[in-house]
């Protein structure tokens, strides 16, 4: 009986090589990035603008292979931290409103009778806890 392993592999990323294509569509973009800044941009010499363009286009797609077998993805810290960035903090002055939530108090203390007490020889029947 032969097995079809198509199933397994339903919700697993599409794949061309060892990339998938939101991988692919970096190389692309840091292919053209790397080639406008060596060509038009760079006032540096030859040899210094091509290390420049391949380590400064690649390192997202460096980051991106990277961080892919880890359990968070690199674009999503990075929207997370523009969203942060971007999150407006003006606060009220002064001290802040009571808080609201749970009040603990003690149990209430029931007074002891003393007709409850006894010890042992005090009153006549000695069936007191410290028997023995």
């Amino acid at each position: 009986m032969a097995l079809n392993p198509t199933y397994k592999h339903i919700e697993a990323s599409l794949r061309i090589g060892a990339f998938t294509l939101g991988q692919w569509a970096q190389i692309l973009f840091a292919t053209v990035l790397a080639l406008l800044f060596g060509v038009y941009v760079s006032p540096l010499p030859l040899t210094v603008t091509i290390f420049v363009s391949i380590v400064l286009a690649g390192s997202p797609l460096a980051l991106s292979y990277g961080a892919m077998a880890q359990e968070w993805s690199a674009p999503e810290a990075v929207r997370a931290q523009w969203r942060w960035m971007r999150h407006p903090r003006r606060y009220l002055p002064g001290p802040s409103s009571a808080g609201t939530g749970y009040v603990v108090t003690p149990p209430a203390v029931r007074p002891v009778e003393p007709a409850a007490v006894s010890v042992r020889g005090a009153s006549g029947e000695g069936g007191g806890l410290w028997d023995y």
